[in-house]
């Protein structure tokens, strides 16, 4: 009875709003209850503008990307091996590449990311796995994207021989479980490439306890060597209870 009244007094425009809204802070039960309420991750469409996107910047992407300065020190030796954990099509990395040309680079991404981004930056790796051991893991705004951020956290410390650094996160006491929605061209950076329409797009979210990841890496032998706090860019809805901080750990 409400929402037929609803519907008669709001302009379709408003009502529309409001149910945009209503799906954004929905809760769901588990992580496998809002996957099934929305698209993979992986979504086709979505990596094709991706990746279109991401061509116009090539040898540019300097432009686009700003190395978090944190970050650096972490690559204090002539050459490492780096992993980008949900780089996208790599466009980070190639910023760092050109400061650290003795260093290898590898991002994973989804298998449809990782075989279409080859061909646009061949110097570097792309893969839908782990490497085996690698000096340094970056990861940014990824882990509250996957099913089991925890199990996939403890394998990534367990491979790393030196600094781990978790940005962009969405941390919360308790484990939230979201449908997240943005447009499309609201994902990546530089121009808007032809031939894409701005539609939606949904995917299963989660937030992750903070405590969680700190006594995992303790667990598997890294001390946290600095947190930055007020890094609320991964946090999404407007809950008060979810917030955000960058974590960079060294191993003992």
């Amino acid at each position: 009875m409400l929402k037929r009244l609803v519907k008669n007094v709001l302009p379709s425009s408003a009502v529309a709003a409001v149910n945009h809204w209503r799906m954004r802070e929905r809760l769901y039960k588990s992580w496998s209850k809002a996957a099934a309420a929305a698209p993979a991750y992986g979504d086709k469409h979505l990596t094709a503008f991706r990746i279109e996107r991401s061509r116009q910047l090539v040898g540019k992407e300097e432009s686009y990307v700003q190395i978090p300065a944190e970050l650096l020190p972490a690559m204090d030796i002539p050459s490492g091996r780096f992993v980008d954990f949900g780089g996208s099509a790599g466009e980070l990395c190639a910023v760092l590449l050109k400061q650290f040309p003795a260093w290898s680079f590898t991002v994973i991404e989804t298998k449809s990311m990782a075989d279409a981004a080859q061909a646009l930056r061949p110097a570097i790796s792309y893969s839908d796995q782990l490497p085996a051991e690698f000096d340094v893991f970056y990861s940014s705004g990824t882990l509250q994207y996957l099913a089991d951020p925890e199990q996939l956290w403890r394998e990534a410390l367990s491979k790393t021989t030196r600094y781990a650094y978790l940005a962009r996160n969405s941390f919360s006491n308790r484990k939230l479980f979201t449908v997240q929605s943005s447009r499309l061209f609201d994902n990546g950076a530089g121009p808007v490439p032809e031939g894409f329409d701005n539609v939606e797009i949904r995917y299963p979210h989660q937030t992750i306890s903070e405590e969680s990841l700190r006594g995992i890496a303790d667990e598997v032998g890294f001390d946290l060597a600095a947190r930055f706090e007020g890094r609320n860019s991964g946090v999404t809805g407007t809950r008060a209870d979810v917030y955000g901080a960058d974590l960079l750990f060294k191993r003992r």
